[in-house]
Order: structure tokens, then C-alpha cells, then sequence
């Protein structure tokens, strides 16, 4: 089994790398550049070992937008890949973890990590991890 230690994005700062993301609202942040086009904002990264061994990164993101009528799941489905593979590429290697999955999730608001939340639109998309590439897992 993989043992990850859970990162905050000070850690990431920390080591020297160009991503430079905030967890709190307010703060200064870099906003990743999307293909929808929204304003998107790191919330957090969790690494995690599942019971079956697989080691994922979660990256949760929240795009206020979503939800609406204008910005629906397929307005935004483009974002997920593009963040699989800028944010999340860039956070393993400056870390230098080695996962398998990336989980990118996208709220309209913050909302704490496995707590259901019946206010918020929240989205989510898996990536297997191969020769440095996010392949997209359908469900």
C-alpha cells in the first residue's frame, strides 16, 4: 500500500515551484487558465490511499459559475481534462508523488471534503495516470 502524506498548497510554494495556489478565498492565487473559460480557484489537494491499494490525488476546485442555467456539466466537461493535466501534472511533479488516479471536482462553492452538501452543484471526473498522460475514466 502507497502511504502519501496529505499536502497543502504552502508545501507545494514551499518547494520552490511555480504553482502558486491559495486554499482560502481572498487570498492571492494563481486561477488556471480553462476552456470554458470561468474563473476557477484551487480549494484543496488530498492524496489518499483507497482500500484497493490505488493511490489517487484529489484536486477540488470551485468554478461559482456551474450550476446555472449557463454553465451546465457539458459547458464545463473540457475543464476537467485540462486541469487533470496542467494542475494536477504540475502538482506531482513538484511534489514528486506518484498516484494513480487524479479525482478533479468542481463546486460552486467551498465545501468541506466528504460532507454532504445538498446546496452545492459539485462535479466530478477520474484520470488514470499513464506515460504522464490523464486518461478519463467513464463511469
Amino acid at each position: 500500500m502507497f502511504d502519501f502524506p496529505k499536502i497543502s498548497l504552502t508545501e507545494i510554494v514551499a518547494t520552490g515551484g511555480s504553482l502558486v495556489l491559495a486554499t482560502t478565498a481572498g487570498a492571492l492565487e494563481e486561477r488556471p487558465a480553462v476552456p470554458s473559460g470561468f474563473e476557477v480557484t484551487l480549494q484543496e489537494t488530498r492524496t489518499e490511499t483507497l482500500q484497493d491499494g490505488t493511490a489517487v490525488l484529489r484536486l477540488r476546485f470551485v468554478m461559482p459559475q456551474i450550476g446555472g442555467d449557463s454553465a451546465s456539466y457539458v459547458t464545463v466537461a473540457d475543464d476537467f481534462a485540462s486541469l487533470c493535466e496542467t494542475v494536477g501534472m504540475s502538482t506531482l511533479a513538484e511534489t514528486g508523488l506518484a498516484v494513480d488516479q487524479i479525482v478533479v471536482s468542481l463546486s460552486d462553492r467551498e465545501t468541506a471534503f466528504g460532507v454532504a452538501n445538498p446546496d452545492a452543484t459539485q462535479y466530478f471526473e477520474v484520470f488514470t495516470l499513464e506515460n504522464d498522460t490523464c486518461i478519463w475514466e467513464a463511469f
